[in-house]
């Protein structure tokens, strides 16, 4: 059996998103981690989550070569 702990703060939800995101090396614009923020605190699963992020890329990839801009993609990081 685990023990249960208790829910984390919004701050504190926040604060270890940061964390994962420098951990793995991902920047991201700060609208995108908003949205990722928001996610984790209604509890979508991951997978879900992923989709959300793919489908933010494609568009800002899209945008990008409609318009020629050099936005870097929705996650920023290009990697």
């Amino acid at each position: 059996l685990m023990a249960e702990t208790a829910p984390l703060s919004p701050d504190e939800v926040k604060a270890e998103l940061a964390r994962l995101t420098v951990l793995a090396g991902v920047e991201l614009r700060p609208e995108v981690f908003d949205v990722l923020v928001e996610l984790t605190r209604l509890d979508v699963v991951p997978t879900a989550t992923a989709q959300v992020l793919k489908s933010l890329c494609v568009k800002s990839a899209m945008r990008a070569s409609v318009g020629g801009g050099a936005s870097g993609g929705a996650a920023g990081g290009g990697r």
